[in-house]
Parts: structure tokens; C-alpha cells; sequence
């Protein structure tokens, strides 16, 4: 995770250094998208890495034990956690005659 960090804030960096170049005019907009890009796309995989470490340890907490959501109908617990799951179905009541 701190690489995902380390790489966003270096991205970030280079994107402020080739903006101020730009300003100078000794880039062209080009080099700025392209700084952009890489800037959005770490951005992104950190992102990407944080939701998996929080993914992975609701995945360990429940293997050791933790509970599982009593509305969850299916073993993966990705599909409960993720909302893609279907919902519990309540079970039909005997009529009283």
C-alpha cells in the first residue's frame, strides 16, 4: 500500500513540474495529458489496493469466525459485501384455518 502511495505522490509531482512547464512554455499540452494519465491511473490503483486490503481483512475477520450478514442468501461472501447478492426471501406462513 505504500508503494501505491509512493507512486501516486510521485505522479503527482511530475504532473505539478510538467504544468509549470507548460506555463513557461516549454512543453506542449500533450506532455501535460500525459502526465494527467499517469497521475489519474496510480491514483486509481492505490485506490484499487485499499479496497482490496479492506476486501481482504472483512474476508479474514469472517473466516475466523466474525459472522456473516444474516440477509445474505450465498456462500461468496464478495456478493453480500459487494450488494450483488439476492435478498433473503422470507418464508410463506402456514394460513390458520
Amino acid at each position: 500500500m505504500r508503494a501505491a502511495r509512493h507512486a501516486e505522490d510521485t505522479a503527482k509531482a511530475s504532473l505539478d513540474v510538467v504544468q509549470k512547464q507548460l506555463n513557461a512554455g516549454q512543453v506542449n499540452q500533450l506532455a501535460v495529458l500525459n502526465a494527467q494519465q499517469t497521475y489519474l491511473t496510480a491514483a486509481v490503483i492505490r485506490v484499487q489496493t485499499e479496497a482490496n486490503r479492506l476486501s481482504d481483512t472483512a474476508a479474514l475477520f469472517m473466516a475466523l469466525g466474525g459472522g456473516w450478514p444474516a440477509a445474505c442468501t450465498t456462500p461468496v461472501w464478495r456478493e453480500c459485501a459487494m450488494g450483488d447478492a439476492p435478498a433473503q426471501r422470507p418464508e410463506p406462513q402456514a394460513s390458520a384455518k
